[in-house]
C-alpha cells in the first residue's frame, strides 16, 4: 500500500467557504473515483489555514489510474476551477506504511476527536537503524500509552527521510494525560536516549476531522 498526503494551504478568511465549497461538490466527485480515503483534517494548531488529507492506493498505478478517471470528470474540473479561488499552497507527497504498520491499539483506544500529525526528520541513511530500534524498543511502550496510531509512514516520494505518524485522542486533555505518562515511562526515556541521535528534527501539529468526513469508531 501507498498513501498520497496531501496538504493544501488556503487564503485567510476563506477556510469556512473552501470547506463548504468542497465538501458539496467536491467530495463527493472524489469518492467516487479514489479508492479510500483515510483522514481528511483541518489545521487546529500549527500553520492555520490548512486542510490535511491522505488518500489510500495499492500502487502508483492504481493512484494513476484513478487520478486520470477522476481529471476526465467534468464536475471534477467545474469544481476544481472554483476551488482555485481559495488555494495558496498545495503539496503532496507519496509515502509507505512503515514495516510494523498496522499497530494494534492497545487498552480502550480513544475515538478520533483530534488527531497529532507528528513529523520527523531521519539522519540520510539512519532509517532502517530507526525502524529497528522503534519496533524493538519504543513501539510497544508507545501505543501502551497512547493507545491508537492511525497512521505511521515513510517518506517514498517527494521529501527523503521523513517519517509521519498519526495518533488519535479524544481531546487535548487526553492527548497530554497519555503523553504524560508516556514520558514518565523509564523504558520510554531509554528508548528516547538512543533514538534521539537518528533525528536531525522534528514537528507536530494538531488537526481535527473535517465535518464531512466521519472518522471510524
Amino acid at each position: 500500500m501507498i498513501v498520497d498526503l496531501r496538504t493544501y494551504t488556503v487564503k485567510p478568511g476563506t477556510l469556512g467557504a473552501y470547506l463548504k465549497l468542497y465538501g458539496e461538490n467536491g467530495w463527493p466527485i472524489q469518492n467516487k473515483y479514489l479508492p479510500k480515503c483515510l483522514g481528511y483534517y483541518v489545521l487546529d494548531i500549527g500553520v492555520q489555514n490548512r486542510v490535511v488529507h491522505v488518500w489510500e492506493y495499492k500502487s502508483i498505478d492504481q493512484r494513476a489510474k484513478a487520478r486520470a478517471a477522476l481529471e476526465s470528470d467534468a464536475g471534477w474540473n467545474a469544481y476544481r476551477a472554483t476551488s482555485a479561488q481559495f488555494m495558496v499552497a498545495q503539496d503532496n507527497r507519496i509515502m509507505k506504511d512503515a514495516p510494523f504498520w498496522p499497530m494494534k491499539p492497545s487498552g480502550n483506544p480513544p475515538s478520533i476527536g483530534i488527531v497529532d500529525k507528528r513529523t520527523y526528520f531521519v539522519e540520510p541513511g539512519k532509517t532502517g537503524e530507526w525502524a529497528k530500534l522503534y519496533q524493538a524498543e519504543g513501539l510497544e511502550v508507545q501505543v501502551g500509552h497512547l493507545g491508537r496510531c492511525i497512521g505511521f509512514y515513510v517518506s517514498d516520494i517527494g521529501p527523503q527521510h521523513q517519517l509521519v505518524h498519526l495518533w488519535a485522542y479524544k481531546d487535548l486533555a487526553d492527548r497530554q494525560e497519555r503523553r504524560n505518562k508516556m514520558q514518565a515511562d523509564p523504558k520510554w526515556n531509554a528508548y528516547l536516549g538512543k533514538a534521539a541521535k537518528l533525528f536531525v528534527h522534528m514537528e507536530n501539529e494538531i488537526i481535527r476531522p473535517a465535518p464531512f468526513w466521519a472518522p471510524p469508531a
